[in-house]
């Protein structure tokens, strides 16, 4: 078997893995490293094989959705839970019955939050979502051109 057949053979069997490593945000070369191939052939055989193409765009195009789904809760606002350590005083009545002692301890509590629509993220969405409903100028593309031209008459006519 040629050495070229064997790195495909390895690749192709390793799918699985390569699929794990590119959704824990591994590089190609960090892929090609854990393979112990070298990143060249790696690139290689990514750019020729249908398989590993695939496997490569299914794991982006999940990324991507979680990012886009990320975005748009941060567009409308969402509640999250989060641990807070809180400290507690206990006051406990000692063995003589007349000493107050204070205890304190530290308890873990889960509290909900509200994380308020944030407006950059709003914008983000909508200017590419609906470009032409909600850019910031509709007109600064015609009014640019229109400021190019006059420009370039005065400087033509200087010129004469």
């Amino acid at each position: 078997m040629a050495r070229s057949d064997s790195y495909e053979e390895l690749i192709n069997s390793s799918l699985d893995k390569i699929e794990s490593w590119i959704e824990n945000n591994y590089t190609d070369k960090e892929i090609a490293e854990k393979l112990g191939v070298a990143y060249s052939t790696y690139r290689k055989y990514k750019s020729n094989s249908v398989a590993l193409k695939d496997i490569i765009a299914t794991v982006k195009d999940k990324k991507n959705q979680e990012v886009e789904r990320a975005l748009f809760k941060n567009c409308i606002g969402y509640k999250y839970k989060e641990e807070i350590a809180m400290k507690v005083k206990e006051e406990v009545i000692a063995a003589d019955g007349k000493t107050i002692l204070t205890k304190e301890h530290v308890e873990v509590k889960e509290v909900e939050r509200y994380s308020p629509p944030n407006l950059l993220a709003e914008k983000y969405w909508l200017n590419n979502r609906e470009k032409v409903k909600w850019q910031e100028d509709p007109n600064r593309v015609a009014n640019d051109k229109r400021l190019t031209k006059l420009k370039e008459k005065e400087i033509n006519n200087k010129l004469e």
